[in-house]
C-alpha cells in the first residue's frame, strides 16, 4: 500500500506536498470523528437500548432519502468550475447557495408530510423525523467546503466540522448523564448542522477577508448548473434509499430491537468510507487536471488510485471478520450480540462502495453523470426487490445479502454495459483481484528462483 500511495505521489510531484498537507488535515479530522463518535454512539445505543435506538436510526434512515435534495449533490461540479473559474468564485458560490437552500427547504417539508403518509407506527416517531429534518436546511453553507477543496486548504473545514462535532459529542454525554428522553438525542442530530454552518463561515470571512455577503446569484448559471447536478442529485437519491431502505423495511415488518439490532452492525462496517472521500476529495483537482495529458498516463493514475483503495478494502475487510464478535460485544453489550452475521455480511459493502466513490469522481470529470444515476436506479430496484424477498424471512441477515448484493452491481457491475464507462470498470476489476495479482508476482518470482 506504501509503495501505490509513493508512486501515486511522485507522479504528481510539483504538487504533492500540498495534496498530502490537505488529505493529512482530512484523514486526521476524520479518524477522531470515527473513533471518538463509534464510541459515544455505541454509548448511546447502549444507553437507549435496542428498542429506542431502533426507533433513532429508523427515524435518521427514513429523513434520509430526501439529504439528496437539500444538498443537490452539487459538491464535484462546484468543485470543478471553481478550479476552473476561480475568479468567478462569488458567483459560483452565491449561485450554490440559493440552490441549496430552496432545495433543503424543499427537503425538510417532504420529509415530514410524506412521513405522515407512510411513516411508523406513531406519531412521536413522526416529530422525531421532523427534529432530524432540520439539518438540511443548513445544509445550505455546504459549497463553503468546495471553495476549500478547490483551493486545496481543507484544514478550516476539518475546524469547522471538530467544532461541530465536539459540540455533538458533548451534547449526547450530557444528554446521557442527565438520563434524557429521545427526544433530545433527535434534536441534536437536526441541530449539528447549524454549528458546522456557523463554523464554515467564521472559517471563510477569515480566510483572506472573504465574506458571504460577495455572494452573487447568477440565474444565467442556475439552469446550466441544475442540468448539470442533476444526474447527480437523482442518482444520489438513488444511493440514499437503497443504503436506507433496509432499515425502514424493517421497522415496517418487524419491532424496533430489529431495526436497532441491524442499525448497530452497520454502524461499525460502514464507517470506513470515510478514507476513500478523503482521498478522491485531495486527488480530484489533479484527476481533472490530467485530463490534458496522454490517456495511457491518464488511465494509469486511475488505476492507482482504484488499487490503492481496494488495498484499503481489503485490510478493513480481512482485518475485521475474525474478531467481529468481539467487537460487537466490546462496543454494545451482549444484548447487541445477534448482530455479529449481519457486520459480517455487511462489512463486504466497503469493497465496492470504495471503488464507487472514487468512480464517481472520474465520472464527473469525463462528463458521464447520466451513467451513474442509472446505475444507481437500477441498483435500487434490485435493492428494494430484494429486501423485499430476503427480509421477511431473514430479517436484518436479508437485508445485508440485498444491500451487498446492490452495492456490487450499482458500483461495478453495470458500468460494463455502457461504453464510454467500459474503460474505468476494467479498472476496477483489476483493483478487486489485487490479491490474485499479489499471488501472482510471488509465484513468477518463485519460478524464476
Amino acid at each position: 500500500m506504501l509503495n501505490k500511495l509513493r508512486s501515486f505521489t511522485q507522479d504528481l510531484a510539483p504538487e504533492k506536498l500540498k495534496i498530502a498537507s490537505n488529505t493529512g488535515w482530512l484523514l486526521l479530522s476524520k479518524i477522531n470523528r470515527v473513533i471518538v463518535g463509534l464510541l459515544v454512539g455505541t454509548w448511546v445505543a447502549r444507553y437507549l437500548g435496542p428498542h429506542d435506538f431502533g426507533v433513532l436510526e429508523y427515524a435518521i434512515a427514513f429523513s434520509s432519502f430526501f439529504l439528496p435534495l437539500s444538498t443537490v449533490q452539487m459538491s464535484p461540479v462546484i468543485t470543478k468550475q471553481l478550479v476552473r473559474n476561480f475568479d468567478h468564485a462569488d458567483k459560483i458560490l452565491g449561485t450554490a447557495f440559493s440552490v441549496q437552500l430552496m432545495g433543503g427547504i424543499i427537503a425538510f417539508f417532504a420529509a415530514t408530510v410524506v412521513v405522515i403518509f407512510v411513516g411508523f407506527r406513531d406519531e412521536y416517531s413522526h416529530l422525531l423525523i421532523l427534529l432530524v429534518s432540520l439539518k438540511f436546511i443548513f445544509n445550505s453553507f455546504q459549497p463553503i467546503e468546495n471553495w476549500f477543496e478547490a483551493s486545496v486548504n481543507s484544514k478550516f473545514v476539518v475546524f469547522a466540522s471538530n467544532i461541530a462535532f465536539l459540540f455533538i459529542i458533548l451534547s449526547r454525554i450530557g444528554l446521557i448523564y442527565s438520563h434524557a428522553p429521545l427526544f433530545w438525542f433527535a434534536l441534536i442530530v437536526g441541530g449539528e448542522g447549524l454549528i458546522y454552518s456557523l463554523g464554515l463561515i467564521y472559517f471563510y470571512n477569515r480566510d483572506r477577508q472573504r465574506s458571504i455577503f460577495e455572494w452573487r446569484t447568477s440565474f444565467n448559471r442556475i439552469q446550466n448548473l441544475l442540468k448539470e447536478v442533476l444526474p447527480l442529485c437523482l442518482s444520489s437519491t438513488a444511493i440514499m434509499v437503497y443504503s436506507s431502505i433496509d432499515q425502514v423495511m424493517l421497522g415496517k415488518l418487524f419491532e424496533p430491537e430489529v431495526v436497532g439490532i441491524y442499525a448497530s452492525a452497520i454502524r461499525l462496517s460502514s464507517p470506513w468510507s470515510f478514507l476513500p472521500t478523503i482521498i478522491c476529495s485531495s486527488l480530484y483537482p489533479s484527476i481533472i487536471a490530467a485530463k490534458n495529458l496522454p490517456k495511457t498516463l491518464y488511465f494509469q493514475r486511475i488505476q492507482k488510485i482504484y488499487d490503492l483503495l481496494g488495498i484499503l478494502a481489503y485490510i478493513i475487510i480481512l482485518g475485521l471478520i475474525p474478531i467481529s464478535s468481539w467487537l460487537i460485544q466490546v462496543f454494545y453489550g451482549l444484548q447487541f450480540i445477534s448482530a455479529t452475521p449481519i457486520f459480517i455480511i455487511h462489512i463486504w459493502i466497503n469493497l465496492f462502495v470504495f471503488q464507487g466513490i472514487a468512480q464517481s469522481r472520474w465520472i464527473v470529470s469525463e462528463g458521464l453523470q447520466i451513467y451513474n444515476f442509472y446505475a444507481k436506479i437500477s441498483g435500487l430496484i434490485i435493492n428494494i426487490f430484494l429486501n423485499f424477498m430476503l427480509i421477511p424471512f431473514y430479517q436484518g441477515w436479508g437485508a445485508a445479502i440485498a444491500t451487498l448484493i446492490s452495492a456490487a452491481y450499482s458500483n461495478y457491475i453495470f458500468f460494463f454495459l455502457p461504453k464510454p464507462t467500459r474503460t474505468s470498470a476494467w479498472l476496477i476489476t483489476k483493483s478487486l483481484f489485487l490479491p490474485l495479482r499479489f499471488a501472482g508476482r510471488i509465484a513468477s518470482k518463485f519460478k524464476r528462483v
